[in-house]
């Protein structure tokens, strides 16, 4: 095979079920100049198998000696990649058939950019919804980081020349967000962007890897996302106290089933007006922007996490409220009906 402009990587571990849809969504893509590099994380099941039926001659299955997880397997993909962007790929999701080529054409044509993600399609479970992330230009982005990730990992696509000219790898010390962290190390030095492009279709409500990582580590994944914020906020300087930072890693946190403390709570909008008011004076992120993004972010963290609905309604009015009457009716009406679910079903 002559040298593919793009790796499309997919870690694979006992993905039986979902593999051959995985690999078909590639296999058929509109653009072709691809290789499909498998790294195996010593599944058990029939996944290897499923895998070695193809006879497509751009398919490279490499298979780990043991189960080594995650940050290791990812490592492995950047390490055995030829092409010169990758395209991740979870091996129980599906990609539109244009979307590498639309990667592709992105990137071809804005040299300054060196990871974009896209809208994805949540599938499988209870819902089926399209994620349109808001954030989506470069600036954007990297205001977002600072609290929460921003990019859908297997929507991801990577120049590969930015990573190996810095030396960017994933932490193999995090079990999980190793992407958030990845995201976070690039936006250090180059520039995100998400395509405003419907490019996937997630898989959610079956057992996996991720989801057990929650369920069993929830510890050990907080102190991951606290160690991440840490990085980030040290990088731009935001000097937080020992006690800012706490009550900074407690409400950004990415367990939507864990509670906040009513100290957390009463010493958020003074926190996030502190972080406001430094980004003021040393121009960090546009002004503006910087607000915006801390109280969408906000905002959606209020209507997910197990907070009190009196403390919802006076966070709101303190950090997220907008001049708009209508947007503030807007987001009430929503926050309530969602608190109720909430309430009834989780």
């Amino acid at each position: 095979m002559d040298q593919p402009l793009v790796t499309v990587f997919i870690p694979l571990y006992n993905c039986e079920a979902y593999i051959q849809d995985a690999l078909k969504s590639i296999i058929h893509q509109t653009y072709t100049n691809l290789e499909i590099l498998i790294i195996d994380d010593g599944s058990t099941d029939n996944s290897v198998n499923i895998v070695n039926s193809y006879t497509d001659s751009r398919i490279r299955l490499i298979k780990n000696r043991s189960n080594k997880g995650i940050p290791y397997t990812r490592n492995v993909g950047l390490e055995e990649s030829n092409g010169e962007y990758m395209a991740i790929m979870d091996a129980d999701d599906i990609s539109y058939v244009t979307r590498i080529e639309k990667q592709v054409d992105f990137m071809e044509n804005n040299l300054n950019i060196d990871a974009i993600g896209s809208y994805y399609n949540i599938f499988g479970g209870r819902f089926n919804k399209v994620m349109k992330p808001k954030s989506i230009t470069s600036e954007e982005i990297k205001a977002g980081l600072v609290l929460l990730n921003r990019i859908a990992n297997p929507t991801s696509f990577i120049r590969l020349e930015t990573l190996r000219k810095y030396g960017i790898r994933y932490n193999s010390a995090y079990f999980v967000a190793q992407d958030y962290d990845m995201w976070v190390q690039i936006s250090k030095v180059g520039n995100l962007f998400i395509l405003p492009e419907v490019l996937l279709k997630y898989r959610t409500g079956h057992s996996n890897i991720t989801k057990k990582s929650k369920a069993d580590k929830v510890i050990q994944r907080k102190q991951i996302n606290d160690s991440i914020h840490e990085d980030i906020l040290s990088f731009y300087n935001f000097n937080l106290t020992e006690e800012e930072l706490s009550i900074f890693n407690e409400f950004f946190n990415d367990n939507y089933h864990s509670k906040i403390s009513d100290n957390t709570l009463i010493r958020l909008p003074s926190l996030l007006a502190s972080l406001e008011e430094y980004n003021r004076r040393n121009k960090l992120f546009n002004e503006d922007l910087f607000s915006e993004v801390i109280r969408d972010t906000v905002l959606v963290i209020l209507n997910r996490r197990k907070i009190d609905l009196r403390h919802k309604v006076h966070l709101y009015n303190k950090v997220c409220k907008v001049r708009s009457n209508r947007s503030t009716t807007k987001d009430l009406s929503y926050m309530v009906p969602k608190h109720i679910y909430n309430l009834l079903f989780s």
